[in-house]
């Protein structure tokens, strides 16, 4: 792949798809920049570089100053906690993302997660395979319509997981200080301090977005608060939750699994106690994926950069950023000399 030619202008790419970013490609065309992945940056590229895409990649604000032409940080995903907002802000760079893109698989794959714990599926299957028919050894199976769904978060796939949730027959409580409490019930769910929703739900899922002020918002003591039967989801951030404590729960019988989509080091260690706990159901952060929230993701993500390149204000703009820069200037416009 070549770099960009004298006075080209580039968009650093940091993201992996199969088809070598056509989709994107086809979308800049007009604008006549190079499409360049980020370990193929060159230090002379630096001047040329007006985008940068990325998904979950950290970006600091000495990420942001070496390329003195940056107008757009486009993170292909949700989450921005790893991006230097007061930093962008500062400069006078654009950071957008894609929220809302996985709603509906993130809340099926919470139900999902659930349900295989609850039903006992991984173990009833494994029991099949082993010939167990008439006397399955099932273990406690209780009916959704006489349990508790606590959820922790009440945005977008918190409100679509209460949705799922009610539809099973279960009771659904939220707790989310950024919602009133009219909103979470207008969404079907009962609004609950977050230490008695512990104590009292039957499933806890964790749908809360991750802002870096509410890490291990369940550490041990939260955790202690569950039931001993309890099953608790996790498809959000996996700093959300002390996972030592976790582990230290599981262990000692304190709840009784857990299934988790996000860890906090990722891809996690081969030993990891999580990863190989017989009480825990992890998949591969993969909540989000479908075909359509793939195109969705992509077309969303570049469409933000085609914006602010061409001038126009990116429909998807982080909220923190949704006014205007100290010095007037719109977002995207540096404040710093070409």
């Amino acid at each position: 792949m070549t770099a960009p030619g004298h006075n080209a202008l580039a968009i650093a790419i940091d993201l992996e798809w199969d088809d070598d970013f056509a989709l994107e490609r086809a979308a800049l065309a007009p604008l006549n920049v190079a499409v360049v992945p980020m370990p193929e940056l060159r230090d002379s590229d630096a001047m040329s570089v007006v985008a940068l895409l990325t998904a979950g990649s950290r970006v600091t604000g000495d990420d942001m100053r070496r390329y003195p032409g940056l107008q757009v940080v486009s993170e292909f995903g949700t989450g921005y906690d790893g991006i230097d907002l007061d930093a962008a802000r500062e400069i006078g760079i654009a950071v957008t993302n894609v929220a809302g893109y996985c709603t509906d698989e993130v809340a099926d794959h919470t139900l999902a997660l659930a349900l295989n714990l609850a039903r006992r599926i991984e173990s009833l299957s494994e029991q099949a395979r082993g010939g167990a028919w008439a006397r399955v050894d099932t273990g406690s199976v209780r009916r959704s319509r006489d349990s508790t769904w606590g959820i922790i978060g009440f945005g977008r796939i918190g409100q679509a997981v209460a949705r799922r949730a009610a539809a099973f027959g279960f009771a659904v409580r939220a707790h989310d200080p950024h919602v009133t409490d009219l909103e979470v019930r207008r969404h079907g769910a009962e609004p609950m301090a977050l230490e008695d929703l512990l104590r009292s739900a039957d499933v806890v899922s964790v749908n809360a977005s991750r802002t870096g002020r509410e890490d291990h918002m369940l550490d041990r003591r939260r955790l202690s608060l569950l039931k001993p039967t309890a099953y608790l989801i996790n498809v959000a951030r996996g700093a959300l939750i002390d996972e030592v404590a976790l582990a230290d729960a599981l262990d000692r019988g304190a709840l009784a699994a857990a299934a988790l989509d996000v860890l906090v080091d990722e891809p996690p260690a081969s030993d990891d106690r999580l990863l190989r706990h017989p009480r825990v159901l992890v998949t591969p952060h993969s909540a989000w994926y479908s075909d359509a929230a793939v195109l969705e993701l992509r077309t969303r993500g570049i469409a933000a950069v085609v914006d602010v390149l061409s001038g126009r204000r990116p429909a998807d703009l982080v909220p923190e950023l949704a006014q205007l820069p100290s010095g007037g200037e719109e977002i995207g416009e540096s404040t710093r000399p070409r």
